[in-house]
């Protein structure tokens, strides 16, 4: 356990400085909320009224803080009632403010609706603490109105047209990334009798590709795992694999042209790329879109077969045509698979999400737009008022109820040791268990040190400005810079937030009532008890036991088998024998014995239950051993040396460990693009094996030359392929078993 908290605090200690062309920062959103804090301070200071100017701004920043998860897609309704949040806790702060147990149970009370409701989330109890604990500048009744009309200053000014709130919709992106596609693939033939394109016209076309992907990608970056679209990122990877096997496909059809040309025009090479190109273009263009067949090429690759007199360079040339229609098949099943995810993009009306959203999060929520791209929070089909189902009653075992009172009991505890030991600013600790107390225990331990990490530096540099009592023009250029970099790297990591959110909000309650350095020092100091709070809440209340000790099991299972590819993946390049290899299978073996067990275990256990996709998880951890022991049967006697085989084989580890990763960490897991890149760069090399061979037939026919070495590639490109698809269905069975547990 000890070295798993220490595993964090090493992550942030390595927290890369965000750069210029990091597609999270939010600089345009740092500049305007800047704004929204700063103009209220002028605005004090060049009317006499400092103390009100501040108000205005402590209530703009409660406001603005909302807005940090996803502030390109933040609406003014969703903000107007974090408004009317940021009044509830002021009025009730002021009522509570002469009693101490008061305070308990009324921050109490609203920290576990904020954990209940997560659109609520924090404010009204931040809000509520943060009035009650300081000392007022102004009299209740003033104090409030302004803080109420600093909080309407950022729902206004952050949800105008700015230009950095200028972002296409999903689905557009997306549509682009097709037509090009299909464009690149017209272009799959090259010049000559069947249409094409030359080596230029492809790279522009392949550039169009790769920048339309890009955008794609950007888009995704902007967003927090739990606010996307998971629609949109399935078709957005089915795209992606389609552009490496139409890159493949390629590099397959060139040397086919240049090695059998007459075999590109009994083959039909033109208009299987044409049918690649009709298909494309219709996958996201109609509501649900047309499904246009693409050639049977296998079928023309059999029929040519027939006819062949079966000598070896017909044997090669039919080894670079199955090749072609190994390609075209994985085309056709990355876009089959991902047909029911295009439709929910293309379905018209609207999706409202419920509270299980993860982008409803704290310490801000953004509230999604009424685009295409959230239509998947409802089940395929249905459309319009279908996402208003009302949510399942609450119990017990549910999630949100069980995090809602671990936020009570963490937030009551915090208020009894300040009312008992009575620490200066104790408004701090309670303050601090409440942001950070999260509802599972990884992401409440990353949490934690980020916000140590970050208040701790805020803290210090606070005290050094407080220790050198600035005037109010000072402060104001201090807290504007400070606020500027809160909300413009709060995008990239939470530890940047905590730094400048820290700096930011000290120099604002200095401006209202002067302050000394002790508020910093006290700030750090019980940010730590806080986070330690917080840790002890999730990981002591009600733990999800048995499935959290499942997670685990099933994680190490993916991890041995990453282990045991990675061995194999070393074996190709010669540096070690087959028989470390077949000792990590046998590893990997016993450690889905092991959750094979735990399956039985847990069924004999009072109200226990298992997800059903584990069974599944570990079918396909069989057939993945299978492969894997079919790739040494082939690797044994000789290494592939080279070629991507053993980059392929990494790759596929990675996959695999990316879903122990997410297993273990309760996440969704999310498949990337590394496999499918390497099994295009595989067919490549195929290709470049059988025109290899072709030319030793044309200078030398009965030299057996490079035979050994192309059939041994093609035999180890079937393997690898179906590696890959049994290590898909692994971790999808892992990954979405776990990621909505606990």
């Amino acid at each position: 356990m000890g070295r798993g908290l220490l595993l964090p605090l090493r992550n942030l200690a390595f927290v890369r400085a965000p750069r210029p062309e990091d597609p999270r920062l939010a600089l345009g959103f740092g500049l305007s909320g800047a704004c929204c804090l700063v103009v209220p301070l002028l605005v004090g200071l060049l009317t006499g009224h400092p103390a009100g100017g501040a108000t205005v701004g402590l209530g703009a920043w409660l406001v603005a803080a909302r807005a940090i998860v996803n502030p390109a897609s933040v609406r003014t309704p969703y903000l107007f009632g974090v408004v009317v949040s940021v009044g509830v806790g002021t009025s009730l702060g002021v009522l509570v403010s002469g009693s101490s147990w008061m305070m308990i149970g009324a921050a109490s009370a609203l920290a576990g609706l904020g954990g209940l409701v997560r659109p609520i989330g924090v404010t009204p109890a931040l809000t509520l603490l943060l009035t009650a604990a300081n000392p007022l500048p102004l009299d209740p009744l003033p104090h409030t109105g302004l803080q109420l009309l600093g909080g309407l200053l950022p729902a206004v000014l952050l949800t105008l047209p700015w230009p950095w709130r200028r972002t296409r919709p999903v689905i557009t992106a997306l549509n682009e990334v097709a037509a090009t596609l299909a464009a690149l693939a017209e272009a799959v033939p090259g010049p000559g009798p069947t249409r094409g394109a030359g080596p230029d016209e492809w790279d522009a076309r392949r550039r169009a590709v790769a920048d339309a992907l890009a955008e794609v990608g950007t888009a995704r970056a902007r967003r927090l795992r739990g606010e996307r679209s998971r629609a949109a990122d399935d078709v957005a990877l089915a795209l992606r694999r389609v552009f490496h096997e139409i890159v493949a496909l390629r590099g397959l059809c060139d040397t086919l042209r240049r090695r059998a040309p007459r075999a590109v025009e009994e083959a039909g090479i033109g208009a299987l790329t044409g049918s690649l190109a009709g298909a494309l273009r219709a996958y996201l263009a109609d509501c649900p879109p047309l499904r246009e067949p693409v050639v049977d090429f296998g079928a023309r690759v059999d029929r040519l077969r027939e006819r062949t007199a079966g000598g070896e360079r017909e044997k090669v040339v039919l080894v670079l045509l199955r090749q072609v229609a190994h390609s075209v098949g994985r085309i056709q099943a990355a876009l089959d698979g991902s047909a029911a995810q295009a439709r929910r993009l293309g379905a018209p009306g609207f999706g409202v999400p419920g509270f299980g959203v993860p982008g409803f999060g704290v310490p801000g929520f953004s509230a999604p737009g009424l685009d295409a791209t959230r239509v998947d929070a409802a089940a395929p089909g249905r459309a319009g008022l279908a996402g208003l189902a009302a949510p399942p009653p609450l119990a017990f075992d549910d999630p949100r109820v069980r995090h809602a009172l671990r936020v009570v009991l963490g937030t009551a505890f915090a208020s009894v040791v300040i009312v008992l030991f009575k620490p200066a600013f104790p408004h701090w600790l309670v303050i601090a268990v409440l942001v950070t107390i999260q509802p599972t225990y990884g992401e409440t331990r990353a949490r934690v040190w980020a916000r140590v990490g970050g208040s701790t530096v805020g803290g210090l540099v606070s005290a050094a400005v407080l220790h050198l009592t600035p005037g109010h023009w000072a402060l104001v250029a201090l807290i504007g810079v400070s606020a500027a970099l809160a909300f413009g790297l709060a995008p990239t990591h939470q530890a940047y937030w905590a730094t400048f959110m820290t700096m930011c909000v000290l120099l604002l309650l200095d401006f209202q009532v002067p302050q000394t350095a002790r508020i910093a020092e006290s700030r750090v100091v019980l940010t730590l008890a806080g986070g330690a709070i917080a840790i002890a809440c999730t990981r002591l209340l009600w733990p999800r036991g048995e499935t959290r000790r499942l997670a685990d099991r099933v994680g190490r299972m993916l991890g041995s088998h990453a282990a045991a590819a990675r061995a194999l993946a070393q074996l190709a390049r010669g540096r070690t024998g087959a028989e470390r290899a077949e000792d990590r299978i046998r590893k990997a073996g016993v450690d889905a014995e092991t959750v094979a067990g735990a399956l039985g275990y847990i069924a004999r256990e009072p109200g226990g239950a298992a997800p059903e996709a584990v069974g599944g998880a570990l079918d396909a951890a069989q057939r993945v051993r299978d492969d894997l022991l079919t790739m040494v049967s082939l690797l044994r006697d000789e290494p592939i040396g080279a070629g991507p085989v053993a980059d392929v084989l990494d790759a596929v580890a990675g996959q695999l460990q990316a879903a122990s990763q997410a297993v273990q960490a309760g996440e969704p897991y999310e498949p990337g693009a590394g496999v499918s890149r390497g099994l295009a760069d595989d067919a490549m090399w195929v290709g470049a094996q059988a025109e290899r061979r072709l030319a030793e037939l044309e200078s030398a026919p009965e030299a057996a030359g490079s035979r050994r070495a192309l059939l041994r590639t093609a035999a180890a490109d079937q393997a690898l392929r179906s590696l890959d698809a049994d290590a898909v269905r692994l971790c999808a069975a892992a990954g979405g078993a776990f990621a909505a547990v606990r």
